[in-house]
């Protein structure tokens, strides 16, 4: 509509200057080598604007010719953009589901129209990790680094080797992947908080340092540094622990004190320092510790381990604890747990089955009654007597949901550790739920986002 306007205006003032060229009145006279002309001036005038018309319509067409192939070559560029992302986006969609072959068919494609562009070859190795060809995965990614490729192509495709070097258990090779990126993008930092973990798995500790003090200087926020050092520190502990003896558990102790103090949340450290303060004699400082930890936020783990350290204390002196650890939170779902579990300990068989009726109510809704509290409950009918109940509620159990552990990329683990075993990364290991773990893009335990630019 606008360019209909536009030329019906360029009408309109051709049209008047035709008519103001028609009312000019007089006559013009030229001479050239002894011949007179002698025209009307606006007969003159009219010639002269068709003259330049004329030159300008001929400039326009020249330019329009020579400009022709560049023309054509921009119209064959964008349409192959277009059927690049669309092969792409196909590729994507095959990738979510799982199909490696479609992936691949639409990689290649996306490829073939995008040769200079990075991302047809990453979804070309996810494709190919996919259908469990690893070897054609790194030779995509090896191709990124040529010599044509730019800093950036180059890091990437680094970062894919260093995966694949990962997943199939080379910690040198990985090793030296990240620390060629760092030469290109010297504050990285998956290549930094990679190199650490790998130092962690090893137990590398002054290379560990090292790295953790790149690291800060990354620009990372101070809190996320703090729980990163918290997490090493914890390794650390856990690493002093192997051996056996009191200077060994004397310094895990002192380690997991550090943990907590980097982050106060970090509950594995929590439990750590109190079971080793009771392993040491100062039964006092570990149920501080457990009491300051759970008046902030229950936590199963921190249940067990003030059920350790009450371990040798009597029934009633146990129950009187734990009413005054709970008392802040006696509403949350671990102090229930907690006190049930002391109840039955101390055959108070009505007592527990009372705090276990009180959390079955509200699952009994979804029936969806966990693991855990089916078995209290039928812990507690075999101690009342109840055995055909008991049977029915340990039926249950055979069929309940797991209840929140800790979990790595989907693999439920019988404790935290610092390194997940699945992917290798530092400090991933987190309490949670099986059922909301999400599937990842990518597969075979590779990190889904390779850059294109908590744990308690």
């Amino acid at each position: 509509m606008i360019r209909v306007t536009l030329w019906l205006m360029l009408v309109a003032c051709l049209a008047g200057l035709a008519a103001v060229l028609a009312n000019i009145q007089g006559d013009a006279q030229i001479i050239i080598a002894g011949y007179q002309l002698a025209t009307p001036i606006g007969v003159l005038l009219g010639v002269g604007v068709v003259t330049v018309l004329l030159v300008g319509g001929l400039i326009l067409a020249v330019q329009f010719l020579l400009n022709l192939p560049q023309r054509l070559r921009a119209a064959r560029h964008r349409k192959r953009q277009e059927q690049g992302e669309q092969a792409l986006a196909k590729a994507l969609m095959a990738l979510a589901r799982g199909d490696g072959a479609a992936a691949r068919q639409a990689t290649q494609l996306a490829r073939h129209k995008l040769p200079q562009k990075s991302l047809p070859r990453l979804m070309a190795a996810q494709a190919a990790i996919l259908q469990g060809l690893p070897d054609e995965a790194e030779r995509e990614y090896q191709h990124m680094m040529s010599d044509k490729a730019t800093p950036e192509q180059r890091a990437l495709g680094l970062e894919g080797l260093y995966y694949s070097a990962r997943r199939r258990g080379d910690d040198v090779a990985a090793g030296a992947h990240a620390a060629q990126v760092l030469q290109l993008a010297p504050n990285s930092l998956w290549a930094l908080d990679g190199l650490t973990a790998l130092a962690v798995k090893h137990g590398d500790w002054p290379a560990v340092e090292n790295w953790m003090r790149r690291w800060a200087r990354a620009g990372v926020k101070r809190d996320v540094v703090r729980a990163r050092r918290a997490v090493v520190y914890m390794a650390q502990a856990q690493a002093q622990l192997i051996d056996d003896t009191q200077p060994a558990r004397a310094a895990a102790l002192r380690l997991a004190e550090k943990a907590v103090a980097q982050k106060s949340g970090l509950v594995p450290a929590i439990a750590l320092a109190a079971r080793l303060s009771a392993a040491a004699g100062n039964l006092p400082k570990a149920r501080r510790i457990l009491a300051q930890a759970w008046s902030r936020q229950p936590h199963a783990e921190l249940a067990q381990a003030w059920l350790d350290c009450y371990a040798d204390q009597p029934s009633s002196k146990r129950m009187r604890a734990v009413s005054s650890l709970t008392g802040k939170n006696s509403a949350h779902e671990e102090s229930h747990i907690l006190r049930a579990r002391v109840a039955l300990a101390g055959q108070r068989w009505s007592l527990a089955q009372t705090l276990l009726e009180k959390l079955r109510e509200p699952y009994e809704e979804t029936a969806q009654v966990p693991r855990r509290l089916c078995l209290l409950l039928a812990q507690a009918e075999v101690g009342a007597g109840d055995k055909a109940a008991a049977q029915l509620w340990q039926d249950r159990a055979s069929r309940a949901p797991l209840e929140a552990g800790w979990m790595a990329a989907g693999l439920r683990l019988e404790n935290w550790q610092a390194i997940c075993p699945v992917t290798g990364d530092l400090g991933t290991v987190a309490w949670g739920d099986a059922r909301s773990t999400s599937p990842a893009l990518a597969v075979a335990a590779m990190r889904p986002t390779i850059s294109l630019p908590d744990n308690h």
